[in-house]
């Protein structure tokens, strides 16, 4: 099939690939890819040009939508700050969507990921490779929900969060921005911003004072 839809990718590592791989798989044409340090990229990146850091005004704002293909929530956060560009979703073939969700721009949607009615995902998020995002979540900008983790109904996971590999949350936490859940945690009640919790049943181990 030809690709006739163009793109373009911020970011050359691992996680670069798999973004590629699913919009490759989606009948997109990547045009170019971008790397604020195109010596260290992934040895499968071809062809990486420098991204907007050293020379924001050279830097071709215009053009194809872009994704931010960065696997830390902050770098990608930093990123959409200094770029001006339209944004593009990646979300593979095998992830289950519902209709009645919503998908924030930049945002992707790896293989065998499954979300359910009435969730809200934010812009520049990262739906990883399994993960189970159930009925009426609001998940925010900059969040990354990692390979099989599952998020219970009305769940809420601030921006900036991630949740870790293997991880659940029960049903109507609250966990808030800026936060680290570490794999294999069970979170069973609220976690204030900030707070990195590990552990079954999740325990709290540090909160980044400001």
């Amino acid at each position: 099939m030809k690709k006739n839809k163009r793109v373009r990718i911020y970011g050359s590592g691992g996680h670069s690939q798999v973004i590629k791989d699913v919009l490759e798989l989606n009948d997109y044409n990547v045009t170019e890819v971008f790397d604020d340090k195109p010596e260290g990229v992934h040895h499968a990146s071809t062809h990486v040009v420098n991204g907007a850091r050293k020379n924001i005004n050279e830097f071709p704002h215009e053009g194809p939508s872009v994704i931010i293909a960065v696997g830390i929530n902050a770098e990608r956060a930093e990123i959409s700050n200094f770029l001006n560009c339209t944004y593009e979703r990646a979300i593979h073939q095998s992830a289950i969507i519902s209709d009645k969700s919503t998908i924030g721009e930049g945002t992707v949607v790896f293989a065998g990921a499954i979300i359910q009615p009435n969730t809200a995902i934010g812009k520049h998020v990262i739906i990883n490779t399994g993960a189970s995002v159930d009925h009426d979540n609001i998940i925010g900008d900059f969040a990354h929900i990692s390979p099989k983790a599952a998020l219970c109904g009305h769940v809420e996971v601030g921006e900036g969060t991630h949740i870790g590999v293997g991880a659940v949350v029960i049903p109507k936490v609250k966990i808030g921005k800026w936060c680290t859940i570490g794999a294999g945690t069970i979170v069973l009640k609220d976690i204030p911003d900030y707070s990195t919790v590990v552990g079954n049943p999740g325990k709290i181990i540090k909160t980044k004072s400001l």
